[in-house]
Parts: structure tokens; C-alpha cells; sequence
């Protein structure tokens, strides 16, 4: 999965699994059974006698991902604002894990593995919240939406403001300290929009 995520491989691209079996110094069968595992979640497409290619997003695509994932997200928010299944000690774990993401942004590594380290830290702090509800297959979802939304965007996201997304973290820590599921509504949808301005001045 990593290979995905390493900017090496441009949407649509074909997968070579020879070279990829050469650089890892194994057998194409691993290789085979990893890509069918990426297929199930729709990060790679498999085609018949040719062989599998990354996913290539289209912005209607994105927009339907976005939907998706901000309405279980808000599903889990929910669990675990009525259940207050958010302890102080959770709350610093959080504060802790946006601190490093932040510290991550403002490093001199290249972008490449800035980001890499970046979006370890996003998917951590998140993850966090959604095993503290009780929708198991939601979280489930979620996972594999954040995924497919990663791949979609990870062009744009290594020209975005790291620093404002890792910022926007400690708002979603303080929605959780003030149970307020609007405010968190709110500033998810006023933050999509924003992104998704920010892409089409990069683009």
C-alpha cells in the first residue's frame, strides 16, 4: 500500500509486478494477492489479461467520497458525544497526537515523506476516534473511504497547508470537550468547501 501512497505511481497508471517483486526481493505471488486485497477496497482496478492499474478519481468521484465519509463520521461523533466516551485522558492523547502533527508540518523533510509521516498522524488521531464508538462497521467504512480519499488527493495534498489541517484538529478536540455535534457539522462542511478551493488554484 505504500507504494501508493509514495507519489510513484500516477492515477491510472498500469502496475508493474515484476519490478515491484524485484524491489522487494520476493515472488509475484505476494504481490498478486496484495493488489486483489487493494481491489476489494477500490484503490486498485484489476482488468482481465492485462493486469491491475491504480484507480484514477474523477471530481464527482471526490465530491461522493467527501459525502460518504463526512456522514459517518458525524454518525460517530455522535456515538460518542451521547455515550461521553471521551475521557480528559483521551482528550491530552488527542492534543498529543495534533502537537506531532503540527511539528511534522513545520519540518524541513522533503514533501514526500512529510506528507507520509503526516497522513500516519491524520489517520491515528481519527482511528482514535472512531474505536472509541460502538459502530464497528462503520468504522470499518471509514477506514477504507479514507483510503480511496487519500489516493484521490494526494497530488493536491502535497502542495496544501499542512500546518491549517493539523490546526483544524484541536477545533475537532474542542467540539468533542463541548458536545456540540452542530459546530462539528458545521465547520466539516466549511471546511470541505475550502479544500476543495484550495485544489482548484493549485489545479
Amino acid at each position: 500500500m505504500e507504494l501508493l501512497f509514495s507519489n510513484k505511481y500516477e492515477p491510472g497508471e498500469w502496475i508493474n509486478e515484476s519490478v515491484i517483486a524485484n524491489e522487494l526481493n520476493i515472488s509475484k505471488a505476494p504481490i498478486r494477492e496484495a493488489l486483489r486485497e487493494l481491489a476489494a477496497i477500490g484503490l486498485v482496478q484489476i482488468v482481465p489479461n492485462k493486469g491491475a492499474r491504480v484507480t484514477e478519481f474523477t471530481r464527482r468521484d471526490m465530491e461522493e467520497i467527501y459525502t460518504i465519509r463526512y456522514t459517518l463520521e458525524e454518525c460517530i461523533f455522535k456515538d460518542i458525544i451521547a455515550r461521553d466516551a471521551i475521557t480528559k485522558d483521551d482528550i491530552n492523547h488527542l492534543d498529543g497526537i495534533v502537537v506531532e502533527m503540527m511539528n511534522i508540518a513545520t519540518s524541513d523533510s522533503p514533501k514526500e515523506i512529510l506528507l507520509g509521516n503526516f497522513l500516519e498522524k491524520d489517520l491515528e488521531f481519527h482511528r482514535y476516534l472512531w474505536l472509541h464508538s460502538e459502530l464497528k462497521w462503520t468504522t470499518k467504512m471509514l477506514l477504507d473511504i479514507y483510503l480511496l480519499l487519500i489516493l484521490g488527493i494526494y497530488s493536491f495534498l502535497l502542495e496544501a497547508d499542512l500546518l491549517k489541517t493539523a490546526e483544524y484538529h484541536f477545533r475537532i478536540i474542542d467540539y468533542i470537550k463541548a458536545k456540540d455535534v452542530d459546530k462539528f457539522k458545521q465547520d466539516r462542511s466549511e471546511s470541505y468547501y475550502s479544500l476543495r478551493r484550495q485544489e482548484d488554484s493549485i489545479n
